[in-house]
């Protein structure tokens, strides 16, 4: 596959949008999404007040890559978060989500997983597919079914897909 990895988004750097302090505040809005459970914490507790300080401090440990708010209030994201690697790699989430008045999610999805990749290439492959995505763009090409031998998208593929009412990846049963 050949493309420009400099291909512009719109308006889509979280700091045209957020201050450092806001961008915190996003990442802890989503963290409980994003981030791997804490240690005793499970799908159904993941939002109890014990875990919040374990949370809080996995803030630091992700970036906010991208962020774009269009005219219906639907903010999308692509945060990156490190893997485990021999070497430093990590992982990008792209999605998106509605937030009401009392600040609260009424809707989240993620649209996609990238599989993990040293920074560098992270980033510049979330650039190239973030714009299709709020674009609206078809992404099946970047699929790992589609793809090969360049990987892109890990998630979703055809044993996996997320799941909007429970808020989480869920293995499609064949």
């Amino acid at each position: 596959m050949i493309f420009s990895c400099k291909q512009e988004t719109k308006n889509s750097m979280p700091e045209n949008y957020l201050s450092k302090t806001e961008i915190d505040s996003f990442k802890y809005k989503i963290i409980r999404y994003i981030e791997r459970l804490p240690k005793f914490a499970t799908e159904s507790t993941k939002f109890h007040a014990q875990f919040d300080d374990d949370y809080k401090k996995s803030v630091p440990d992700l970036d906010l890559l991208y962020y774009y708010k269009n005219k219906e209030n639907t903010i999308y994201f692509a945060i990156s978060k490190i893997a485990p690697s021999i070497k430093l790699k990590k992982t990008a989430t792209v999605g998106r989500l509605k937030i009401n008045e009392k600040d609260s999610i009424i809707f989240y999805e993620e649209a996609f997983r990238t599989w993990k990749m040293e920074p560098k290439e992270l980033e510049e492959k979330t650039q190239v597919l973030f714009s299709k995505y709020i674009n609206n763009e078809n992404l099946t090409e970047f699929y790992t079914i589609n793809s090969i031998p360049e990987y892109y998208i890990e998630f979703p593929d055809e044993f996996t897909s997320f799941d909007t009412l429970s808020r989480s990846w869920k293995t499609i049963k064949k």
